[in-house]
């Protein structure tokens, strides 16, 4: 995108019409390390009247409003409605923090502002979607939304394509039910999707109410101080091709994970670079601050893989059951 760097009044800057609001933890987390070093990385947005419409940053500038701060770097490009809307779905896209639910917001969200910027490259578009006229000036095919969308969040097609479809068959208020509950699973939202549209909210709403299931003593092939007892016996509820479709999301979490790593240490070594005019003791809380972000995205990529390997295990296991 090109654009300008610039120093704007934080009070010009509107973040309405967000697809995901702020987290208060978050925000505060965000401020500390903004009043220790400065805020490293500008807000983005679009000008908009008298005024700038958020296009990428709402933690960092929730943050610097919280310290006071009464201007706040930005950078400023002019972008439509659509592209807005796509910037902000790949922002959120290639953070590791985003629930099943709040990823098939994302995507489907995208999807739509992609489609609509390209008609031509929608399912069933005539000419096989490439071979369409453009918009005025643009020379170029578009990529398939799946592959523009991976390569701009580092996720697989497979991926980017079971999460846009769970946002578009799932009804708004179903998913946003969903969004942050105990439901809050990929292979609920991919059963929830098969239910009619018109009757997926009040399932959702009775699936929450629903009592938890009283606990049992463990099978006798379970150690009795077994950490993952709980997530063993919902594994042997599953069918086949339930534990099937949860090592293949484990497999595809986990590469998510590796692409995030990888996204985090090119910024890393982004910052050092930009911020070699602080002092050393500065850029030593900075380099510190990143170290630790590393160290706890390896921790859940060591716990992704460990959740992978025990799936694993029970799906042979199972198998060896049924054949015998």
């Amino acid at each position: 995108m090109d654009g300008t760097f610039q120093n704007i009044p934080i009070h010009g800057v509107s973040a309405s019409d967000r697809i995901r609001e702020s987290d208060a933890r978050q925000v505060s987390a965000l401020a500390e390390s903004i009043r220790e070093v400065g805020l490293l990385n500008p807000i983005t947005v679009a000008p908009e009247s008298y005024s700038y419409k958020l296009i990428a940053g709402l933690h960092r500038l929730e943050a610097c409003r919280s310290l006071g701060m009464e201007q706040i770097a930005a950078f400023v490009v002019d972008l439509d409605d659509q592209r807005r809307i796509i910037a902000e779905c790949d922002e959120n896209l290639c953070a590791p923090t985003l629930t099943p639910a709040e990823r098939a917001t994302f995507t489907a969200k995208r999807k739509a502002a992609y489609e609509a910027l390209h008609p031509e490259t929608a399912h069933g578009a005539i000419g096989g979607g490439h071979d369409q006229s453009r918009q005025l000036g643009d020379s170029a095919k578009a990529d398939r939304f799946t592959a523009d969308t991976a390569a701009r969040t580092g996720q697989s097609e497979r991926v980017v394509q079971r999460n846009a479809e769970r946002g578009e068959k799932i009804a708004p208020e179903a998913i946003e039910a969903v969004r942050g509950t105990k439901l809050d699973k990929g292979s609920y939202l991919d059963a929830l999707k098969k239910v009619p549209a018109e009757e997926q909210a009040a399932k959702v709403k009775a699936d929450l109410e629903a009592p938890e299931k009283p606990k049992t003593a463990a099978v006798a092939d379970t150690p009795p101080d077994d950490p993952y007892a709980d997530e063993r016996k919902e594994l042997r509820g599953l069918t086949r091709e339930g534990l099937e479709d949860e090592v293949i999301g484990l497999r595809e979490e986990n590469a998510e994970y590796r692409a995030a790593i990888a996204k985090l240490k090119r910024e890393n070594e982004e910052l050092k670079c930009a911020n070699r005019d602080l002092s050393s003791s500065n850029q030593g809380a900075v380099i510190s601050r990143l170290t630790k972000q590393l160290q706890g995205m390896k921790f859940e990529k060591q716990n992704a893989l460990e959740d992978a390997r025990k799936a694993t295990w029970q799906l042979n296991k199972m198998k060896k059951e049924q054949a015998s």
